[in-house]
């Protein structure tokens, strides 16, 4: 379903077998112009490609260790390439430091689907033995799937990620202005500590809540995300703002910048479970719906 939200697939299925055939093929062509140079960076890479090479090799191992998938040298490799390919032609953002834990889902949920199992963590624990016999020419396929998807998904949020990021500056802006309507005394807690909302909120929109959660319920709010109009500039911000204020009686009783400051950074969700996502996405739908319009008339 991601495939069709995305626009990936075309909603005429009668037309989604030659149009992904096209596209798969395409990356898969596009893939042999820059192999050469990801095989020998130092030789055939200028200054500009090279640091964005070395940014990429640096992050994508840091990628989500606590699951084994991520630790497989081909999947590092698969990512390695998806990153700087996209990166190379789409210049005006170029790779930005994050952008490897926003291509992840794609390669868990495509991974998934080969192996017909809806089992999430069950993927997130494959073993190298299992990816292999998955085969060369399958996983270049869910490679090249996940180029496109996450392709799609960046059309949409670009402008978070080009210089000065001006979306980002506007989310979370946003997201200020919620808090003041929805919570006053909160927003004057924070104000009294001069806590900005740049100061913890930067990561949730910049990483779209991915260092904050395990990614089986990222993928559980990305369903949401794809299924609303425009969601990942919208709704997210009511996300992260209800994710706040969840936690806000705890945030009144602190008395310290630093208490907050190491509270907001690392809040306490490592418990949390599908009904816990459940009801923030509910909260978020009934907050923007009582007060999206106020928001809105404050560009």
């Amino acid at each position: 379903m991601w495939k069709f939200l995305l626009g990936y697939y075309p909603v005429n299925t009668e037309l989604k077998e030659n149009l992904i055939r096209r596209k798969r093929q395409e990356y898969i062509e596009t893939c042999l112009i820059y192999d050469s140079l990801i095989e020998n960076p130092t030789k055939n890479m200028n200054d500009s490609e090279m640091k964005i090479y070395k940014q990429i090799s640096v992050d994508v191992p840091r990628t989500m260790p606590e699951y084994k998938l991520f630790s497989i040298e081909k999947i590092r490799k698969m990512m390695l390439r998806l990153l700087y390919v996209w990166s190379m032609r789409h210049p005006a953002s170029g790779y930005v430091q994050g952008f490897n834990d926003l291509c992840t889902p794609f390669f868990v949920i495509f991974l998934s689907q080969i192996r017909n199992s809806n089992d999430i963590e069950s993927t997130l624990d494959l073993s190298e033995d299992i990816l292999l016999e998955i085969g060369e020419d399958v996983l270049m396929l869910i490679e090249a799937d996940s180029y496109w998807c996450f392709t799609k998904m960046m059309d949409r949020i670009q402008t978070n990620y080009t210089h000065n990021q001006p979306g980002l500056t506007i989310m979370i802006k946003k997201m200020e202005e919620i808090i003041k309507l929805v919570d006053i005394e909160l927003f004057k807690r924070l104000d009294q500590f001069e806590i900005t909302f740049m100061q913890f909120s930067f990561r949730w929109m910049n990483c779209y809540l991915m260092r904050e959660f395990p990614l089986k319920l990222i993928i559980r709010i990305w369903d949401t995300y794809f299924s609303e109009d425009d969601a990942f500039n919208s709704f997210h911000l009511y996300v992260c703002a209800c994710l706040l204020l969840n936690f806000s009686e705890k945030i009144k009783k602190m008395t310290e910048f630093q208490e907050i400051m190491m509270f907001l950074q690392n809040l306490p969700m490592s418990t949390w479970t599908l009904e816990e996502i459940e009801v923030l996405l509910a909260k978020a739908f009934q907050i923007q719906t009582m007060y999206g319009i106020k928001i809105k008339s404050k560009k």
